[in-house]
C-alpha cells in the first residue's frame, strides 16, 4: 500500500510542474509567429499604400526588403506577404465599392488609412528589441 502511495505522491507532486512547463510560452516560436503575423500585415497594408496612397511597386518593394531585413524570426516571410497581399485584394474591391457608393467616406477613410499605414510600416522597421 505505501508503494502505491508514494507514486501517488510523486505524481501529484509532479503534476503541477509539468503543467507550468507546458503551460509556458516558448519564446522562440512565439516570436517566430509575431515575426510571421507581422510579416502578412505588412503585406496586407502595402497592397493598400500601392492601390490607394500613391505608393509605387518600386516603393514597396524597397519597403519588403528592409522589412524583411527586421523581421529576421519570420520563417515563411514571402509566404506570409503574399497572403497579406491577397487579403488586400478583398479591401481593395471593398474600398472600390465604397468609392462608388460614397465618395466622401472613401476620401476619408483612405486619408485616415494612409496616415496610419505610413506610421506603422515606420515603426515596423526600427530593430525589435532582443527576447
Amino acid at each position: 500500500m505505501y508503494k502505491n502511495w508514494s507514486c501517488y505522491h510523486a505524481l501529484l507532486t509532479a503534476a503541477p510542474l509539468l503543467l507550468v512547463l507546458l503551460t509556458q510560452p516558448r519564446p522562440a516560436l512565439a516570436s517566430e509567429d509575431s515575426a510571421n503575423a507581422s510579416a502578412e500585415a505588412a503585406g496586407q497594408r502595402a497592397h493598400f499604400v500601392e492601390a490607394f496612397c500613391g505608393g509605387s511597386a518600386q516603393d514597396v518593394t524597397e519597403y519588403k526588403e528592409k522589412l524583411r531585413k527586421v523581421l529576421t524570426e519570420a520563417s515563411q516571410f514571402d509566404m506570409r506577404w503574399q497572403a497579406g497581399w491577397r487579403r488586400g485584394d478583398n479591401d481593395a474591391i471593398q474600398m472600390r465599392s465604397l468609392q462608388l457608393n460614397s465618395p466622401a467616406d472613401f476620401a476619408a477613410r483612405v486619408k485616415s488609412n494612409c496616415e496610419r499605414i505610413k506610421w506603422q510600416a515606420e515603426n515596423s522597421l526600427r530593430p525589435r528589441a532582443p527576447h
